[in-house]
């Protein structure tokens, strides 16, 4: 064969080909700067790309040339296994979707743990790795062969560098690059592919029809032999595990679940897929007729002798094609195997990350978890490039044959496990767990007692059973693996009881909420037009009046036609109504009273509260409140604008954005250079007091009291403690015994006043904290408070947390949401999906308002993936907390997989406080998430001990003193003051 042959402007192409490869690394690398990012592009990528991008992943080096390597050397068998994935994926991709996208933040097999805890997990994931490094090693092996055929350089090295490349290019873009790679890649593959066929059927003598007869007579066409024997390859062997090659490969592998979840919606994700299937069926055809071809090619001009099938076509290519043309379809093989490889280690390295790494670090940064992303990328690579090497030996077994030998044992069950996992509610971890004992034991037994394992000629059954070795074909393993786990694993089910399950996690919840979906829709479509009859029988009974005065009448007169046509009573203060009229008022009227008060006086700005049966009161209109029904129904609004992390990404970077425009956080005065007032330190038992004053923008001070443990050689945490609507402040004893109490499990926390609230209100008139911009001033205080406490020493960035109560918990959520410094957040008697905050100092900068209306519940959701402890209680707003609040919550943490670090502690008998109770429950959650030292406060039974807390008395708090006579020469004095800082 001709080695060295490859011209200057063969090596252009290819060279230009490398480029176009790094441009789009390079294009995207800007993108990869967290994990989201690196591994979902957030929902940029159009569905079809994603499709093209399935077909890429797919069909890589091995469709390139193993299969014209197999076409050659066999016939269409193995072709069997790549038709029966559209035969099973068109009637599985539907649920099979959604369900991934609803259940699971990036790594598939979180799927398995939800459903099956975390020994399938780890099985499962541990599966995929082993076949995912096989496959690699093959893609390398294959190009390698190509390379080495073309250019006469040693394999090994070729293997060497080629894979080094590989790695380098991969770790420019991420997902994003790897897809549109794979867009650039697919069309190359297509043309280079019917470029040689068409080369191929022109250079038979005979052309098309002689190809065919000669292929037919010599046994190269058709899918034979048809026999019902498990013990050779056959049809139905390849029948069989064809079926279970689909649901394994789009149903379980990561490489193609993550594909879904880049997509924007279910919708698009599935027309994805439908097209990556569409696609890949023609593409193995064509490179299978390939081999066909050269099969009778080479039986009219004889090889070279002792020339391995898989380096026939290398060699067609580099005696049939002129200069150019042979640079050209050798990028297409490199740019092939890139493209796959580059997805493979960029699901490897999400695998590693997610079912590993984050295992062992919960709660580490995001950038940690990047660079831990790409240095499994390198590894992987580096393994698999080894793996490709010992391929060198694998004789003249067909390297097609061998990947999928390895397939179906690496399969391990898998199957059955998703299997089980969809279509069986009465399938438990327990059960699972004995299936994949069992399945292991099947499996080594039959791997070993039919592969013989050694090098060159010397080579050995390790397990020797004679007429009891495992005889069937190894394609066959595979499928039993899967079938003794669905046997084995509901049978053993049995045996314990029937697991509680989210409805989500299983076929009949996809169907059930079809049809529930079908239902609403119609449903919707029968209200739509009676409220046109309705609308049209009002508009024909008016005749009082004309649209040309708006049909406008006095409030009053409204209010008595209600009372009489609704047989009710309607109480209101006198000056609430006068002088207002209402236009178009009979348009308003609709059968249910309710809904028509609500339409009435909703014009008005007037809110309804009924009192009793047949009786309403009439009050100004509360922005921040809505009925508990009405919160309900937002939630349901806001669930359904994203269905999963990718989408959730994009809404709160927009929140996020939005939050900080509203509070005009971006237009305020830098901060001071000014150093902290600080007073006296005291020291009580096991922790000391300070009190401090910050200059947050010039001439405006914010106080509050810093409380630390009295060891502070070792690194601790910050706990910032925002005041709320309360009597007294900061002041109050229960702020004092939770400050005091976590300094001496070792926090350093920080309590400290509301805007024109404590000593602020030295600066402020009372009335001035109910004005809007003290909604911004509050959280400006709270960033730059912890500006300054991240810089005393031993404060450990890592480890900050927040907890208010009422206002303080409304300036815990929207903190939380816009400073990512926060690592933990406790919210107390405030989230609620219907009242936003009743002072301005919550909601008066409008920041409910954004992105078309959002409430304290998606604020809070903003949290996750950080660990976050709502604290409710049973008689203020906070009350449906359990049934309401804490499912949406639980739905957005669900997208990164990170429910378990949200918590509720509910506690239905108490009012709105932050009492002993709520205290402990807080202190045992910022324990966990920040190593600090409950026992420290409890008393030898257990129980939380507050009685070492000495509480001061006011005075001893003050920063600026009793009479403000240590008040800075250059504070400010009024809020007029204020708003020429601000820039009114």
């Amino acid at each position: 064969m001709p080695t060295q042959t490859l011209s200057v402007i063969d090596y252009l192409i290819i060279g230009i080909v490398l480029l176009i490869n790094l441009f789009f690394g390079l294009r995207y690398a800007r993108n990869q700067q967290t994990t989201e990012n690196y591994f979902a592009a957030k929902g940029r990528v159009p569905a079809w790309a994603i499709g093209m991008s399935l077909l890429a992943t797919l069909i890589s080096s091995v469709t390139f040339l193993g299969y014209p390597s197999e076409g050659y050397s066999n016939n269409w068998i193995l072709l069997v296994q790549g038709l029966m994935v559209p035969v099973v994926l068109l009637g599985t991709i539907w649920f099979i979707v959604p369900l991934y996208r609803k259940v699971i933040g990036l790594s598939t097999y979180e799927y398995f743990e939800k459903r099956f805890g975390t020994v399938a997990r780890y099985y499962s994931s541990i599966a995929f790795v082993l076949r995912q490094f096989s496959g690699m090693g093959t893609v390398f092996f294959l190009l390698a062969v190509a390379l080495s055929r073309m250019t006469g350089a040693d394999t090994f090295y070729v293997i060497v560098v080629v894979g080094l490349i590989i790695i380098a290019v991969n770790l420019l873009g991420g997902i994003e690059a790897v897809i549109w790679l794979d867009v650039f890649q697919g069309f190359m593959l297509f043309a280079s592919g019917i470029l040689c066929v068409a080369v191929l059927i022109f250079s038979v003598d005979g052309g098309l029809p002689e190809i065919l007869e000669v292929a037919s007579a010599n046994g190269r066409a058709g899918f034979g032999p048809y026999d019902m024997d498990f013990t050779q390859l056959t049809f139905v062997v390849m029948v069989i595990n064809g079926a279970f090659y689909a649901i394994q490969k789009y149903g379980t592998d990561q490489t193609v679940v993550q594909r879904y979840l880049t997509a924007k919606t279910d919708k698009a994700a599935i027309r994805a897929s439908i097209l990556g299937i569409s696609l890949t069926v023609p593409v193995w055809s064509l490179f299978m007729f390939i081999g066909t071809a050269l099969f009778v090619y080479y039986r009219q001009h004889p090889l070279p002798e002792a020339m391995r099938p898989d380096a026939v076509f290398p060699y067609f290519i580099m005696t049939h094609f002129p200069k150019g043309v042979i640079g050209f379809i050798l990028a297409a093989m490199i740019s092939a195997a890139i493209c796959s490889l580059s997805a493979d280690l960029n699901s490897l390295a999400a695998v590693g990350l997610e079912d590993f790494y984050k295992k062992l670090r919960p709660n580490a940064p995001d950038k940690t978890y990047l660079t831990v992303s790409k240095l499994i990328v390198v590894v992987s690579g580096l393994i698999a490039i080894g793996i490709g090497a010992i391929y060198l030996n694998a004789g003249n077994e067909g390297v097609l044959g061998i990947v999928f030998t390895l397939y179906a044992i690496f399969s391990g069950g898998i199957v059955g496990i998703f299997l089980l996992g969809i279509f069986s509610p009465r399938a438990n971890w327990q059960g699972v767990n004995i299936a994949i004992l069992v399945c292991i034991l099947f499996t080594s037994y039959a791997f070993l007692t039919s592969t013989e394992i050694g090098y060159g000629e010397d080579k050995k059954l390790l397990l020797d059973l004679g007429p009891y070795n495992f005889s069937h074909h190894k394609l066959m393993l595979g499928v039993y693996s899967h079938l003794v786990v669905v046997g084995v694993g509901y049978l053993a089910s049995l045996f314990f009881p029937k697991p509680d399950l989210d409805e989500n996690l299983l076929y009949r919840g996809w169907r059930n909420g079809k049809k529930a979906g079908a239902a609403q829709a119609a449903s919707t479509r029968v209200k739509t037009l009676v409220v046109l009859l309705l609308m049209t029988g009002a508009g024909l009974s008016v005749t009082a009046q004309t649209a040309d005065d708006a049909f406008r009448q006095p409030l009053k007169a409204v209010i008595a036609q209600l009372e009489k046509r609704y047989a009710i009573k309607i109480r209101y203060p006198e000056e609430l109504v006068k002088d207002r009229y209402v236009t178009y008022a009979g348009w308003r009227f609709r059968p249910d009273v309710d809904k028509t008060l609500l339409a009435v006086f909703a014009s008005q700005d007037i809110t309804v509260t009924k009192e009793g049966d047949g009786k309403y009161k009439l009050q100004a209109y509360q922005y921040h409140l809505k009925t508990p029904e009405e919160g309900k129904l937002q939630l349901d609004y806001l669930a359904s604008l994203y269905s999963d992390r990718a989408g959730w990404e994009v809404r709160k970077a927009a929140l996020k954005t939005c939050l900080r425009a509203s509070l005009k956080l971006d237009q305020m005065p830098a901060k001071p250079n000014s150093r902290p007032i600080i007073t006296n330190k005291r020291q009580y038992a096991g922790y000391t007091v300070e009190n401090v004053a910050i200059e947050t923008i010039p001439g405006v001070y914010v106080c509050g009291s810093l409380y630390k443990p009295l060891n502070t050689s070792r690194p601790m945490p910050v706990v910032l403690s925002p005041d709320g609507h309360f009597g007294d402040g900061r002041y109050r004893s229960d702020c004092q015994y939770r400050c005091a109490t976590l300094a001496r499990m070792g926090a350093m926390a920080f309590s400290y006043d509301l805007f024109a609230w404590g000593e602020s209100a030295l600066q402020f008139q009372g009335e001035d904290h109910r004005r809007s911009l003290a909604q911004t001033m509050q959280i400006l205080n709270g960033m730059r408070i912890l500006d300054w406490l991240l810089t005393q020493q031993n404060a450990d960035p890592k480890r900050v947390a927040i907890s208010g109560a009422s206002g303080g918990g409304s300036q815990t959520m929207l903190m939380t949401a816009l400073d990512d410094r926060i690592a933990v957040s406790v919210p107390v008697a405030m989230l609620s999906s219907y009242h936003s905050g009743g002072c301005p100092c919550e909601s008066g900068m409008g920041v409910h308002l954004c992105e078309g209306g959002t409430n304290n519940v998606e604020i809070a959701a903003m949290a996750a993936p950080r660990p976050q402890l709502v604290i409710s209680d049973g008689k203020d707003w906070t009350q449906h907390v359990p049934d309401t609040e804490l499912p949406f919550l639980q739905r957005t943490y669900g997208f990164y997989g990170q429910t378990n670090v949200l918590e509720n502690a509910h506690f239905p008998q108490e009012g709105h406080d932050y009492g002993a109770n709520k205290r402990a429950a807080m202190y045992a959650f910022l324990a966990r998430h920040l190593g600090l030292n409950l026992k420290a406060v409890q008393s030898p039974a257990g129980k939380i001990d507050e009685s070492a807390v000495t509480i001061e008395p006011f005075p001893a708090m003050y920063v600026f003193g009793a009479k403000e006579e240590q008040l800075p020469a250059n504070a400010i004095h009024s809020f007029a003051d204020l708003e020429k800082q601000v820039g009114k």
